[in-house]
């Protein structure tokens, strides 16, 4: 009986055009944002991908040079953007795309896509994700509104009750026919593109696969929702002029107000350092270039180390250690000042994630991205691949110029024999098992929203009466 209640009621939302046209209007609106994205996405990695052979043909193809030299002439690293991001971008066009590895320096990444955005963009209105969670509210609210309020004015509510049906089938039928409808019309659409997208352009990867299961399964329970307290909130509220404005309220205050006062609220609760000052602590803690004194002193540890007394008895060219020593001091400074900065820029995350317990908005904000792969978390495994093989090609360029010559030649050189021996830059995003750690907060908050849903619902069902 529940299903073709259900079904019932679903009729009955077709007819009223006023809820149904801004439903159709946001899939619509939610599928363009998706193939503008999908489109971007695409043509951006391809662009990538050419630009890094010719990188990588520019490598292997410098000539013979001082290996320090290569490690200066070094190669830039583009980061692929995930297919999924598509559907929500995250960080994504806030941060860089490319970051050129040279010795010394653990350089910005370069290029923000939101440089280049227009005026729509910026407004944040192409994202299937914030479309979703920010206006899938009011859709619901209205779906509510129809299906409740303007039934029991009509007195329609009051008939169906006293026509020996329990008043808890018939909310769950009106919650469901809600939940179904906006299901089918805002996620499964955009869904079904993003799978072919994935199969036409990757095949059946897996981790996407999974990543694009859990997400329209969270994105289904956000959806489940608002639906239930749509429902709720019109069967409790006196009237149906209450109804409406407590309706538009919940939507200002869940999707719109308390999002962004928690962005403001993180921020000032956990503040990070000004970019300059970071920067100016990695150039006075690993310098580029050492003074004349800290090069006298390093000097002599590099001829204790080996048990020399001058530069002549050293088994290895004295530059080319000096260079490695130096290379090795700011490895440590900036794991010790980024790894920190970026240890709380996750903190700022998991501090919004933890307002999802406010707002079911502010909880598919952070569970959303992490999904797609396009969160911070994911940005800095990025950052610290990119590093990773930087270190790798500097150390192996240093141990080259460190190596002496046997033909008693003055230095070293390198040539396309030893450029070769560097692997090309391959990026392996983490799978999302490895990720997955960031959403506790996030899972715990819609689980909440999704208790308290059902007990508001519980509680409107037992209220009813013929």
């Amino acid at each position: 009986m529940i299903v073709a209640l259900t079904a019932y009621e679903g009729l009955l939302l077709r007819r009223d055009r006023r809820a149904w046209l801004a439903l159709w209007c946001l899939a619509a609106l939610v599928l363009v944002a998706f193939a503008v994205n999908l489109g971007q996405v695409i043509d951006g990695n391809a662009a990538k991908r050419e630009v890094a052979a010719a990188e990588r043909a520019r490598w292997l193809g410098q000539g013979e040079k001082d290996p320090h030299s290569a490690a200066h002439y070094s190669i830039f690293a583009f980061k692929p953007t995930p297919l999924l991001a598509a559907l929500d971008p995250g960080v994504e066009p806030f941060v860089g795309q490319t970051v050129w590895l040279e010795a010394h320096v653990q350089n910005d990444l370069l290029y923000r896509p939101q440089g280049e955005a227009s005026a729509l963009q910026r407004a944040g209105l192409t994202s299937p994700a914030g479309l979703l969670i920010g206006l899938a509210p009011l859709v619901a609210f209205l779906l509510a509104f129809t299906a409740v309020a303007m039934d029991r004015e009509r007195g329609t509510l009051r008939l169906a009750l006293g026509a020996a049906l329990r008043p808890r089938t018939i909310v769950i039928a009106k919650t469901l026919a809600i939940w179904s409808i906006l299901a089918a019309a805002l996620v499964a659409p955009v869904s079904v593109a993003a799978l072919l997208a994935n199969w036409l352009a990757a095949g059946w990867d897996g981790d996407a696969l999974l990543r694009l299961a859990l997400w329209v399964a969270a994105m289904t329970a956000y959806l489940g929702v608002l639906s239930a307290i749509g429902v709720a909130v019109s069967l409790l509220a006196g009237s149906v002029r209450g109804a409406l404005a407590l309706l538009f309220g919940l939507w200002i205050l869940l999707a719109l107000a308390l999002p962004r006062w928690a962005g403001s609220a993180v921020e000032q609760a956990r503040p990070l350092p000004a970019t300059q000052s970071v920067k100016q602590q990695l150039q006075d803690e690993a310098p580029a270039y050492w003074t004349a004194e800290q090069a006298r002193q390093r000097r002599a540890e590099l001829l204790a180390r080996y048990g020399a007394k001058r530069d002549q008895d050293l088994p290895v060219d004295l530059r080319g250690a000096e260079l490695d020593l130096s290379e090795r001091h700011s490895h440590a400074a900036f794991d010790r000042v980024l790894g920190n900065f970026y240890d709380r820029v996750e903190a700022q995350d998991q501090a919004f994630a933890a307002v999802g317990l406010l707002s079911p908005s502010a909880a598919m904000q952070t569970l959303s991205p992490l999904l797609a792969g396009s969160d911070f978390h994911h940005h800095r495994r990025f950052v610290d691949g990119a590093e990773h093989y930087r270190r790798e090609l500097v150390n192996r360029m240093n141990r080259e110029v460190m190596r002496r010559p046997a033909d008693g030649a003055a230095k070293s050189t390198g040539d396309a024999r030893l450029w070769q021996q560097i692997p090309e830059f391959v990026h392996r995003p983490p799978r999302l098992v490895q990720a997955a750690a960031g959403a506790g907060w996030a899972l715990w908050a819609l689980a909440v929203w999704t208790a308290l849903a059902l007990w508001a619902l519980a509680r409107a069902a037992r209220r009813l009466r013929p």
